[in-house]
């Protein structure tokens, strides 16, 4: 099920650093934090059957978009997202004077590119990307994005957020009264933005992201955190939020593995006539690929439990390891608000990593599969909202600047 989180009031989402005089927040919400609150409701209300009703649904990550027009999905650009370097940005933004070269995803030329070298192709140039309208440098882009239909077409629009920014004076723990020169600034994401069209009249921000598991506990979820905070500074006008269903149009899993094996055969078909020895390779590549794009951080292990970025997956009895893969570092921690102590911190994989791996089987078997591993999530802690995943993430498929 997917929800909508609208903010009443500034938000400051994030983790407090030592010795640091700002309070800055993250720009999407954690699932964890939901569940945090959800649990701090049902102590209030003397439930003892809390582990079984938090147990039965994982909340993922929530994304920041801007509630204008007709929303189909809002979801973090991957890894091998593209833009140009001298003008970045959607070609397809509403608002003319935010338009850029467009930004294109490389992952399905670089993958078709590889799979003909591991045939025997020969080409005459090494792979590279430039920018179609200048032909300038291309640039890696990390940002959210929404699509929106607007005047029966689809428009792709980063998201865009504004800060709130005020200064305090620090409390002293045993006087319980201001301590003299200690002033920190919270920068809070403000419940609005400015509108995709460049209007001047501002929108709402909302944040939208999926609840897997029983429908009877998210209704419950929802229930309880309406109306409650989340994150920083709750008695100071910060953090009330409103929770409800959302109506999101994001592809279908088989829809979007049909379509990730259809381009890669267009783009192995157009890439192998740029060979010099086409005539020696096959006419598409040999089995069923899908990608894992990571929506939060993903904790993992080897075989033999040491940390690593590399996603290994066993569906079906059949060992996978990817053939082709993106990923950056982070780090995974956390607060326990129960204990009032610091999580673990471990090593983890960054939101918008790309792996690709290779299937022998039928589409029907993988589909269950996968569908399972999106339901599920990925590597360690996946109750505290890491491990969130999409199979074949719908930027893949945007081979041409938008």
């Amino acid at each position: 099920m997917w929800l909508k989180i609208k903010p009443e009031e500034p938000l400051i989402i994030g983790e407090v650093r030592a010795g640091s005089q700002f309070l800055t927040s993250l720009p999407f919400i954690p699932g964890r934090l939901l569940r945090g609150s959800w649990v701090e409701r049902l102590l209030i209300q003397g439930e003892t059957e809390i582990l079984p009703k938090v147990q039965s649904i994982r909340i993922g990550n929530f994304f920041p978009t801007t509630e204008w027009r007709s929303m189909g999905y809002a979801l973090p650009l991957p890894l091998t997202a593209l833009t140009c370097k001298r003008e970045g940005g959607f070609h397809s933004e509403t608002y003319p004077q935010r338009r850029g070269h467009g930004i294109v995803d490389t992952l399905l030329p670089h993958l078709a590119y590889v799979l003909l070298q591991e045939r025997g192709a020969l080409f005459a140039a090494p792979f590279g990307i430039t920018c179609l309208t200048c032909g300038s440098r291309m640039e890696p882009v990390s940002s959210f994005y929404t699509v929106y239909q607007n005047g029966g077409r689809s428009h792709y629009v980063r998201t865009r957020l504004q800060y709130h920014a005020q200064t305090k004076v620090s409390l002293s723990r045993h006087r319980r009264a201001s301590t003299e020169g200690m002033l920190y600034t919270a920068s809070a994401l403000s419940p609005r933005s400015s509108s995709p069209d460049g209007s001047a009249n501002e929108a709402p921000l909302v944040f939208l992201g999926r609840v897997y598991g029983d429908e009877k506990a998210v209704n419950d979820l929802c229930r309880a955190v309406n109306g409650a905070a989340i994150g920083a500074l709750h008695t100071r006008g910060y953090g009330r939020i409103r929770v409800e269903e959302a109506e999101v149009r994001l592809p279908s899993l088989r829809e979007r593995v049909k379509a990730f094996n259809e381009t890669l055969k267009r783009l192995w078909a157009d890439l192998r006539t740029l060979s010099v020895n086409d005539g020696d390779l096959p006419s598409e590549p040999e089995g069923l690929y899908f990608s894992v794009d990571l929506l939060s951080p993903a904790i993992l292990r080897d075989p033999v439990g040491v940390p690593t970025l590399v996603l290994s997956l066993s569906l079906n009895g059949q060992a996978l390891t990817p053939i082709w893969y993106q990923a950056r570092p982070d780090f995974a921690g956390g607060w326990a608000e129960t204990w009032g102590l610091p999580k673990s911190t471990n090593l983890a994989v960054r939101m918008g990593s790309v792996y690709v791996f290779r299937w022998n089987g039928g589409l029907e078997e993988l589909i269950a599969a996968l569908d399972s591993m999106e339901t599920q999530g990925i590597g360690e802690r996946c109750d505290e909202s890491f491990g969130e995943c999409l199979i074949c993430h719908p930027f893949h498929q945007e081979i041409q600047e938008r």
